[in-house]
């Protein structure tokens, strides 16, 4: 069975998808097979970032209700090495899916992916609920700010099941108050074992507007690039030159 990654956040707003997408391609840099499971429900963004709006004629609730079969709903992406496909979000923001019909196309997507990417919504949901029963690791992914960071901790005390790793993104010193002075205190109020440190990087914004990757070179390419590395079984030490 591939590993079966939610990647979550609580709030809105902290670049989890941004997160999601990134990994994807770092795994598909080493070869591997990668399939995204959008599940924000009406507000899918996957597709048009991945630059294959066009070609999404069906979605998510098409293959749990039965409309398609998975090969019509998976969308396969250009990537240079490796494979990347995307399963995009239903249009109706109030589709949730089924645990045990998803669980069974995860099962039946098994055997053809290494790694299966979970995008959920923000927020706590039916949703999350669902998607946090059948992953087998997880992230949580917050900003430093006071608000990100309260809801990152409700999310990871809801995962008890999976044990869920942090994500600090966009990570500046700058943001650092007196409620969180440190790296240190936002682990100890998250809850959570940390896995990555990513650095604030115009690059990522920059480039999402065109439509194109970061550099491989920016600060944060180069962090979720170790991400992808630890989440594949590689020591690999926080680089604290790339934290300002």
């Amino acid at each position: 069975m591939p590993k079966i990654l939610l990647v979550t956040s609580g709030k809105g707003g902290t670049g989890k998808t941004t997160v999601s997408l990134l990994l994807a391609h770092a795994l598909c840099r080493k070869g591997r097979n990668v399939l995204l499971i959008e599940l924000d429900s009406g507000l899918r963004g996957l597709d048009l970032l991945l630059g294959v709006s066009d070609r999404v004629v069906y979605d998510l609730s098409d293959y749990l209700c039965g409309r398609c079969r998975p090969a019509k709903a998976i969308v396969p992406c250009e990537v240079p090495c490796g494979n990347l496909h995307l399963l995009a979000a239903p249009s109706d923001r109030h589709f949730v899916p089924d645990q045990q019909a998803l669980a069974q196309l995860l099962r039946s997507l098994s055997s053809c992916y290494d790694d299966l990417i979970l995008d959920t919504a923000a927020g706590l949901g039916r949703g999350f609920d669902v998607a946090s029963a059948l992953c087998t690791a997880a992230l949580i992914v917050t900003t430093p700010d006071p608000v990100s960071v309260r809801d990152a901790s409700k999310a990871a005390s809801m995962l008890l099941r999976t044990p869920p790793r942090l994500v600090v993104n966009r990570f500046s010193s700058r943001q650092l108050s007196s409620d969180l002075p440190d790296l240190d205190a936002i682990i100890d109020t998250v809850g959570a074992q940390l896995i990555s440190v990513i650095p604030e990087d115009p690059a990522v914004a920059q480039s999402a507007a065109r439509g194109v990757l970061p550099p491989a070179d920016s600060p944060a390419m180069g962090e979720i690039e170790d991400l992808s590395r630890r989440l594949l079984g590689e020591r690999v030490l926080l680089n604290t030159g790339r934290l300002r």
